[in-house]
């Protein structure tokens, strides 16, 4: 097994700016993960930005794991519009659950009102949490959606599907709060962190195809994706990721449209063809996935590492450069041997040297 040349701040460094790399980086996404690792609860990890920093720096050190730290507290926005979230009393990390959504009925839809940020408890905390990052020369990740996801969180998800044909007036009134809520905070990241020390990221669970139809996805979400992303492109940030969640492939032509910078990250689930984002998108994009979650959680470390080799051979030549990552979040109680794969295929196949 070959044996790194570059610390992982140069490896990012080179993949971003398409220079020198020694090998295809790895990524772990792991940050609930991090949480159970250091043995904290859902309070500790998730209200504790610092507590939840260190996990994740730690973690990364042990795993050899490349990228940045990030904030994790689901439905943070859902909880600044004013639903009401509890976190689980286990020593293990667990999702939050919401007690009370904000929006329940079209009364609620009508009233609801855009949150102040110095009152949005969730923003307070994702602050706090990048305020530690900058501290330690990492950059700030403005969270640029999806809208759809954070109206999925005001509102249940079973009625959100019932609103698309019966109030589709309301369902728009709730993203365009969304999207405002987006853009205020990006701007009061820029302000706070200067913009060259901005990034931006999205996912996009709520508009996989096997959630609603490419028809749905033109009505209500694209818009608002493609106003965010010309915002934020025209205040000044270069740096793009975005993360198709599930199955996209009836989305792809839509997301192109977008016109991300060059040498964006496009990262993928295992629902995707890997191959077919890459040629959809071009060699001018970094592609990133997709070790299926599941695989990480419950198979074994040789079936691990043989599926990163393949994706690997897959995709290491790919012009725009690629990442090694599990599809989506990694599983809170993956196996540590598990992840060790991930990284030892990246090092065994991965290498350009």
């Amino acid at each position: 097994m070959s044996k790194d040349q570059l610390t992982s701040s140069e490896r990012m460094h080179g993949l971003i700016n398409g220079t020198y790399l020694d090998r295809v980086p790895f990524i772990s996404l792991a940050t609930m993960y991090a949480g159970n690792l250091a043995g904290l609860s859902s309070e500790e990890f998730f209200l504790n930005p610092q507590a939840s920093f260190d996990a994740q720096i730690l973690c990364a050190e042990l795993h050899g794991c490349d990228g940045s730290p990030g904030f994790d507290l689901p439905g943070w926005m859902g909880w600044d519009f004013g639903g009401e979230i509890s976190f689980s009393s286990t020593r293990k990390i667990a999702i939050p659950k919401f007690k009370k959504r904000a929006v329940e009925n079209t009364k609620d839809a009508e009233n609801l009102k855009l949150p102040c940020l110095n009152k949005s408890y969730g923003f307070k905390k994702r602050l706090e949490f990048y305020k530690i990052s900058r501290k330690n020369n990492f950059s700030v990740s403005i969270p640029a959606g999806s809208p759809l996801e954070i109206v999925g969180h005001i509102i249940d998800p079973s009625l959100l599907i019932r609103w698309y044909y019966k109030k589709p007036e309301l369902v728009h009134r709730l993203l365009r709060l969304a999207t405002d809520h987006i853009l205020n905070i990006a701007d009061y990241y820029i302000k706070e962190f200067g913009v060259e020390n901005c990034s931006a990221f999205s996912c996009y669970p709520l508009e996989s195809n096997t959630m609603v139809s490419p028809k749905i996805f033109k009505t209500f979400s694209f818009p608002y994706i493609l106003e965010i992303h010309e915002q934020l492109k025209q205040k000044g940030v270069k740096n793009f990721g975005i993360h198709l969640c599930g199955d996209h492939k009836l989305n792809l032509e839509y997301f192109k449209e977008i016109s991300l910078p060059e040498r964006s990250l496009i990262s993928v689930s295992e629902k995707m063809d890997i191959e077919l984002v890459a040629k959809t998108f071009g060699d001018q994009y970094i592609i990133g996935g997709n070790v299926p979650s599941t695989l990480l959680l419950s198979g074994n470390q040789r079936k691990v590492f043989n599926a990163s080799k393949d994706i690997i051979e897959k995709m290491k030549y790919h012009k725009g450069g690629f990442i090694l990552m599990p599809s989506c979040d990694l599983p809170p109680e993956t196996p540590p041997l598990n992840l060790y794969a991930m990284l030892k295929a990246s090092r065994e196949f991965g290498s350009y040297t």
